[in-house]
């Protein structure tokens, strides 16, 4: 039997090995452990013993995440009971996220024999099919069909997915299931729930994203296990009938136990205080369930605790200290918004208060202020002078490149530190114009707020079938001791729609009527189709009125049937009185309403049954004039689910008073915590037990009545807290006890409501103190409302800063709603992806207005005399809105007010000139002008333009002007001038403004200069400058310090601002700065307004890692930009007395060894003597170079005559070039004490040849630096760099020279006079400039003044700007091509505009210019010049603007810098061809004349190439 057994053992064996040639049966498994994908869970809720506990799971539900889980069909979820809860809570680091190890055990052999087993009975079948033959088979399985071979023996195995985790040991296991998460239901927002009001929407929940039923679970802590395949999360359920309500402060936590479902107080609960590290201190509840832990508290902590019954609770706790007894320092801005440019007003007010209620001036002392932009870098550092009694003000002007964003004053005063904010935001030029026009001047509460909105180009074209988005915004009108003010800082979200402009450009819209006096706030966001949006934003006042009264009760809340007198107060002497009284039972929105005498002056009130009541008295026209709301105790009164309403009888109290609370609750309850609290929990006790400090009484089933004696201590506030808990949710409510503090009333009276721009504004400001007139400073300020829509107001109210009710120190919390997460990763998981966003631009366009003004006045430190009166006037500007005073005032005893009134500019037509103020000679543009017509209705009006070169400018043109914006066009005349336009109605003039129109060469321009010796010289100076010669001006320099101010005013006034542009330009400003004196006043600031502008644009260009490339992040970083731009932030920080710690600056290092080793020899040493004179540690890098350097071999070919390129920048390989590289190499050597070998030596000494008899200006400065050439020299040498070299060169010259002579750099020049058309500026360092200001003529002659003659060794520097036609010399082609963009469904396409055609107003182009270089050419440093017609612009964004093609891409951003005249594009490097491709938009009508677009090298500026070879000029037709 054995051998037969063997033998049969054999025959499968065989026949197996047969089959496997031929049959399916030993295919792969093709199996593998089952993955998973991450996952959450999540708990944020505790549960009772009689709630079904639950978890949040949430599973990538869409796309291959999906697919890959579905193959799991579910979660397999565990449930421990944690055994001693608190001792493992207590072990946790992060409670939040707790730390248990998985047991993963894997899945088992389960799927592993089920695949074998398969796999043997298949080969077990073929072998059997072997031993047999056919007919054998057929004549078995015909008798028995059972044994026949079925379809099974070609299926794959069927595997199961089994848990690969087993359950932890330890824990208690209590359920484990798999949860079919597919076939959950979704998280979905609760049925009926709706989002009025709200700014968003629920988000939609997609499927896997489920609840997970874990049931009703006795009283204790849980640990729930989610398992995915190897993915695992755990998170932990707190199951607890008892909720802990924590009130935590600096120095105590109070802890209240109490039933979840009714309140009442559960005795004998054990809880633990701990900061996540250790245990703070333990205790046992009370009788009334209260525990009090006095200790110091970390600003971060949890409650643990565990009652009778196992129920287990965390309270997480959160505290932050607020200061008291300390100095305060108030400081406030003129406005919170302001834009890049905008000077900035601060005022310093000081208390040093010793006790919550008493205060004394703040010591003189000095102020040092930084301002820093949103990135931390700080703009500018001031030191100020505190005094005690008109505290301290100052001013400074934003930089022109401010970053968009937060910007903090911070401010040190002795050994405190201060902050305050304010915003900057940058407001682009809109391509378009959206004009919003209400219906009606006015609403009233329940009407329909209707009107249209007017999109148009600049010259008036409709802008069709334009996106919007029209967002409502709403904040109810409320009467505050007579101030009219917004219910809530911020407006609350009524209404979205999307709306398109019909083919006029127009949109009719209609807004929910408002119930009560509101302002609504439309924000228009509209789009053409690019990537830019154009927002508008226009307020409207629901019932607002010009008068207004206060309606005070003594008391307000009253019993039923009780009689309650309220007393009017008129605030100012308004016109409008109060003939009709309202009254609103809120409860039941019932309406009663009766006359009123308009003279009496109070008001007597029954009020029949209990509830909320809304008061109102009206004029005659339904305005609203004064509001109140009281409340009359009883059942009557209702509040909102789940919530406590306290109303105390009075907003102040005085000691002695008694406080009378009436607190309302939504349900009937019977329990709760009372609080009496400010700096810790003074007081506490329940509200059915009764305390010695209150005493409460029920009053309704849902209302109780409290009384609470007021005390001093309880000055200047206390906080009344009750606190109770209810079917598992806990509720709690603050009152403040306000003790009464003094307050200065301030009240401001215009000479009349609405004034025209322009005129004179006469603001009377009374003062007083209890009824009394008042002596006491006040800074006022008159802002543009429309500020305060886009930035509400920043700085806290000043009675809120100094005497606010004072801050509650205690942070209350509960156990309820403790979140507990995990994310379930891989055994063998990585970081999740980071996502990147993109933000799109918007435009903004805010109202009618011809100036850019938003602060219309200020005053920081007006005073009133002894009758409380002050008077200011002031300018109104020349904008239509609506003004905003603000009044904050102090007097010498540190008692404080603040008010807002309001003053409106309008005027029935106001004229807009929209169209640029420049052409170019030959140019015949059509200018657009806007005419806004405010009556509401159609007026007929004359609108003449008169003016011009000569007066040839005369044009009238009649119009009928519809409500809003209309649209004017005149033709203009070539010759500039300036320019008047009238606005007329019956011959009577209703508008005017001035506009200059300026002409400029239709060719390119370049810098020229001339030096003429004067030496003594008077009289006549003969000149001979080209026809074509423009912007000219002289100065005049004698001596080596004044020919340095010179070159430094050149570098900086250059146009453009590269990083070594920039960087050129801050190290003269620099030492400008520092080279005036103590009394230097506006010339100090001026230029320090100037370098904190260029340092930030400096640091803007940093690219990644601090590393700088030549134009910013448009070109690739190198070691010798980023030590430039360091060095030139190290001179500016210095002059701008800004610290920055060493380690900023040793950054130049590391970047110098990671990019720099492998660059030019002369870079190299560029960088490492800007590092050595900074201060950093270079020796070892020197030597590293001049090992590098030493087989270097002088050669190249001799410098061509009048070749002006840069000896330091662009790759020039000449002798002169190679001559410095070695000199710059021997001056580090010589900086950090290292010895140059003898080949080097020998190289070196041949360049100082050569750099000798160089012409270069640099060449010579650097001789002079090593001592090659005697400092005597230095007159010489600035005398020969002029404006059109390369700032490189002429920035380097001035440094070297510098540190030869040592001192002060820079000096005046000589006193001489010019006389004739000549006028005299002040150059930036504050330098005697003579500007030619006929622009009909060129000077001949330079006219010396007869009682003045130069003084010996005076040279006269005359520079302009040539332009002369000029020739290309560099071997680059240029083509230049626009292209209408035409939107279609796969994005954009283009359409070349051929010559002749004309380009439209209200179409997108694409300027396309392409480079092509010499086969094998590199040149480098390249800058791009394009011209653009008048009113032509870039878009600045290409933001979701998609090319069509085969493959849509996606269009590359704009990385110009703009023009006056076009734009300019770096290029670095320009080899073989280059595309440059930007945006345009054409918004001005007319014929125009292009220059060629040019393209030279910036180092190099000889070289340059031209469109079409600079031979022909473009010209275009604009409709």
């Amino acid at each position: 039997m054995k051998l037969l057994f063997m033998g049969l053992l054999a025959l499968l064996t065989l026949g197996s090995v047969s089959a496997q040639e031929r049959e399916p049966s030993n295919e792969s498994s093709n199996y593998a452990t089952f993955k998973g994908e991450p996952f959450f869970l999540l708990s944020d809720a505790s549960y009772g013993s009689v709630d079904e506990a639950r978890v949040r799971l949430e599973v990538p539900g869409r796309d291959m995440g999906r697919m890959n889980l579905e193959a799991y069909s579910g979660a397999d979820i565990v449930v421990y009971r944690v055994p001693e809860p608190m001792e493992f809570l207590k072990k946790q680091r992060n409670l939040h996220r707790i730390q248990v190890e998985g047991n993963y055990q894997g899945e088992g052999l389960a799927n592993t024999l089920s695949f074998l087993w398969d796999r043997w009975w298949k080969q077990s079948r073929l072998a059997w099919r072997k031993l047999f033959s056919g007919d054998a088979r057929l004549a078995v399985t015909k008798e028995q069909p059972q044994l026949a071979t079925n379809d099974a023996i070609r299926r794959r195995t069927v595997f199961a997915n089994h848990p690969q985790y087993k359950p932890i040991k330890g824990m208690e296991l209590v359920d484990s299931f798999r949860y079919p998460i597919w076939q959950a239901k979704a998280i979905a927002p609760p049925k009926g729930v709706k989002l009025d009001g709200s700014s968003s929407d629920f988000i939609v929940a997609g499927a896997g994203n489920v609840m997970i039923p874990l049931g009703k679970r006795k009283p204790g802590l849980y640990l729930i296990e989610a398992i995915i395949g190897e993915h695992r999360a755990t998170t932990l359920v707190f199951v607890s009938d008892t909720v802990a309500v924590t009130k935590v402060s600096s120095g105590q936590m109070l802890v209240w136990t109490a039933r979840r479902d009714n309140s009442a107080a559960v005795a004998g609960a054990n809880v633990a205080w701990t900061d996540g590290t250790g245990v703070l201190q333990s205790a046992t509840t009370g009788v009334d369930g209260v525990a009090s832990l006095e200790r110091g508290s970390p600003e971060h902590t949890y409650v643990l605790g565990q009652d009778r019954d196992g129920g287990v609770f965390v309270s997480e706790n959160f505290y932050y200290d607020s200061e008291i007894y300390n100095t305060k320092i108030y400081a406030v801005t003129d406005r919170p918004l302001y834009r890049p440019g905008d000077e900035v007003n601060v005022k310093f007010l000081g208390r040093e208060f010793t006790s919550a209620r008493n205060s004394q001036a703040a010591a003189a002392a000095p102020i040092s202020l930084s301002v820093l932009n949103p990135n931390g870098t700080p703009l500018l550092t001031q030191t100020l002078q505190l005094s005690g009694d008109t505290g301290a003000d100052t001013r400074f002007r934003l930089p022109t490149e401010a970053t968009a964003g937060g910007y903090e004053l911070r401010f040190n005063y002795k050994d405190g530190v201060y902050g305050a904010a304010f915003r900057v935001a940058e407001y682009v030029k809109p391509h378009f114009e959206i004009n919003v026009q209400p219906s009606k001047p006015e609403f009233k509460t329940g009407e329909a707020v209707k009107g249209s909105i007017a999109l148009r180009y600049p010259d008036g074209k409709p802008v069709k079938n334009a996106k919007m988005t029209l967002s409502l915004r709403g904040q109810q009108n409320t009467m505050v001791e007579g101030e009219l003010r917004y219910s809530g800082l911020f407006p609350v979200a009524l209404k979205t729609e999307e709306v398109t402009s019909d083919g006029s450009g127009n949109v009719d819209f209609s807004l929910p009527p408002a119930a009560d006096p509101s302002r609504y706030i439309l924000t228009v966001l509209a789009t053409d189709g690019a990537a830019y949006r154009v927002k508008a934003t226009r307020e409207l006042m629901i019932e607002r009125s010009s008068s207004s009264y206060q309606l005070k009760a003594t008391r307000q809340f009253s019993d039923p049937g009780q009689n309650v007198h309220f007393d009017l107060l008129a605030d100012g002497q308004g016109a409008a009185k109060p003939v009709r009284w309202e009254m609103v039972q809120l409860e039941k929105q019932s309406k009663t309403d009766g006359a009123f005498d308009p003279n009496a002056k109070g008001w007597d009130v029954t009020f029949p049954a209990s509830g909320s009541y809304q008061l109102a008295l009206r004029d005659e026209r339904g305005n609203l004039l004064a509001a109140a709301s009281h409340w009359v105790s009883g059942d009557g009164v209702q509040t909102t689910p789940g919530s406590i309403e306290i109303v105390l009888d009075r907003a102040r109290y005085r000691p002695g008073d008694t406080a009378e609370a009436l607190i309302t609750f939504s349900d009937k309850v019977e329990q709760a915590l009372f609080t009496l609290e400010r700096d810790k929990v003074e007081h506490h006790g329940l509200m059915a037990g009764g305390a010695d400090w209150y005493q409460a009484k029920r009053v309704a089933p849902r209302q109780w009545r409290v009384r609470i004696p007021v005390k001093e201590e309880h000055g200047p506030n206390m906080t009344f807290s009750v606190a109770y808990t209810r079917n598992g949710d806990f509720v709690f409510e603050n009152a403040g006890l306000q003790v009464i503090e003094p307050r200065i009333a301030l009240q401001f009276k215009a000479d009349k409501e609405v004034y025209q721009p322009g005129e004179k504004v006469t603001l009377d400001v009374k003062a007083t103190l209890d009824g009394k007139p008042l002596s006491t400073m006040v800074a006022l300020g008159v802002v543009d409302e429309m500020i305060y829509v886009l930035q509400p107001e920043i700085a806290p109210d000043i009675g809120d800063f100094f005497y606010h009710p004072r801050r509650n120190n205690v942070r209350t919390t509960a156990s309820l709603s403790f979140i507990s997460y995990d994310m379930a990763q891989g055994r063998t998981a990585g970081a999740p992806a980071r996502h990147n966003y993109n933000e799109r631009g918007v435009k903004v366009l805010e109202r009618p207005r011809r100036d850019n003004i938003d602060t219309a006045y200020w005053a920081p430190s007006l005073k009133t005399d002894a009758n409380g009166n002050a008077r200011v006037s002031f300018t109104m500007p020349d904008a239509l809105t609506r003004w905003r005073i603000t009044g904050r005032a102090m007097d010498e005893q540190g008692r404080v007010g603040q008010r807002t009134a309001y003053l409106r500019s309008d005027k029935n037509f106001y004229a807009k000139w929209t169209a640029p103020d420049w052409m170019r000679a030959g140019d015949a543009p059509r200018a657009s002008v806007a005419v806004f017509n405010q009556t509401g209705k159609e007026q007929a009006l004359d609108v003449v333009l008169s003016g011009g070169a000569g007066g040839t400018q005369a044009k009238t043109e009649k119009l009928t002007a519809k409500p809003g914006v209309n649209y004017v066009e005149f033709p203009l005349t070539a010759g500039g001038g300036p320019l008047r336009l009238e606005v007329k109605q019956n011959g009577k003039l209703v508008d005017a403004l001035d506009t200059a129109m300026q002409t400029l060469p239709a060719t390119w321009s370049s810098p020229r200069s001339l030096v003429l010796p004067l030496d003594g010289a008077t009289g006549d100076i003969p000149l001979k400058l080209p026809a074509d010669a423009r912007n000219i001006r002289v100065s005049f320099a004698q001596g080596a310090a004044s020919q340095f101010a010179r070159i430094a005013d050149d570098l900086i006034d250059y146009p453009y601002g590269c990083v070594e542009q920039t960087a050129s330009r801050l190290i003269p400003l620099a030492l400008a700065t520092q080279s005036l004196g103590p009394d230097a006043g506006a010339a100090s600031e001026r230029l320090q307004t100037l370098l904190t502008a260029q340092r930030l644009r400096l640091v803007s260009m940093a690219g990644p890692n601090a590393v700088f490339g030549w134009w910013g992040n448009a070109t690739a970083g190198n070691a010798l930009m980023t030590a430039y731009a360091y060095y030139a932030d190290w001179y500016a920080a210095r002059a701008l007395r800004i610290e920055l710690p060493p380690e900023h600056w040793n950054k130049l290092l590391a970047v110098y060894s990671e990019h720099g080793l492998k660059d030019a020899m002369g870079d190299r040493a560029l960088v490492l003597w800007m590092a050595r004179e900074m201060g950093l540690p270079t020796q070892t890098l020197a030597a590293g170079l001049v090992d590098d350097s030493a087989i270097a071999v002088l050669g190249g070919k001799p410098r061509q005559p009048g070749d002006t390129g840069s000896l330091l920048l662009g790759g020039a390989s000449d002798r002169e070039a190679q001559a410095m590289s070695l000199g710059l190499v021997a001056v580090v050597a010589s900086q950090n004490g290292i010895a140059l070998p003898h080949s080097l030596q020998l190289q070196v000494a041949s360049s100082w040849q050569v750099l000798r008899e160089s012409k270069a200006p640099v060449a010579q400065a650097l001789l002079m630096l090593a001592g090659e050439v005697p400092a005597t020299q230095a007159e010489v040498v600035l005398a020969g760099v002029r404006a059109e070299m390369p700032t490189l060169d002429r920035a380097m010259t001035l440094m070297w020279v510098q540190k030869k002579l040592g001192g002060a750099s820079f000096g005046k020049g000589p006193v001489v006079t010019l006389d004739g058309a000549w006028q005299k500026r002040d150059s930036r360092s504050g330098q005697p400039v003579w500007r030619w200001s006929d622009t009909k003529s060129i000077p001949d002659k330079l006219r010396l003044a007869a009682s003045t003659a130069a003084p010996a060794g005076t040279v006269a520097v005359l520079q302009y700007d040539s332009h002369a036609a000029e020739a290309p010399t560099l071997p680059v082609a240029v083509e230049r091509r626009i292209l209408r963009m035409k939107a279609g469904k796969g994005g954009y396409t283009t359409e070349l505009v051929k010559p002749g055609e004309a380009l439209s107003t209200d179409a997108l182009y694409l300027d396309e210019i392409t480079l092509k270089a010499a086969p094998g050419a590199k040149h480098r440093f390249g800058l791009l010049e394009v011209a653009l017609p008048p009113g032509a612009m870039v878009e600045s964004t290409t933001w979701g603007m998609v090319m069509a093609g085969d493959k849509p891409a996606a269009l590359e951003r704009a990385r110009h810098t703009e023009r006056r005249d076009g734009y300019a594009v770096p290029v670095e490097p320009l080899e073989g061809d280059v595309t440059v491709r930007h945006l345009l938009r054409f918004a001005q009508k007319g014929n125009y004349v292009l220059p060629p677009a040019r393209f030279f090298r910036m180092y190099q500026p000889e070289q340059k190439a031209f469109e079409g070879g600079g031979k022909t000029t473009r010209a275009l037709k604009v409709e």
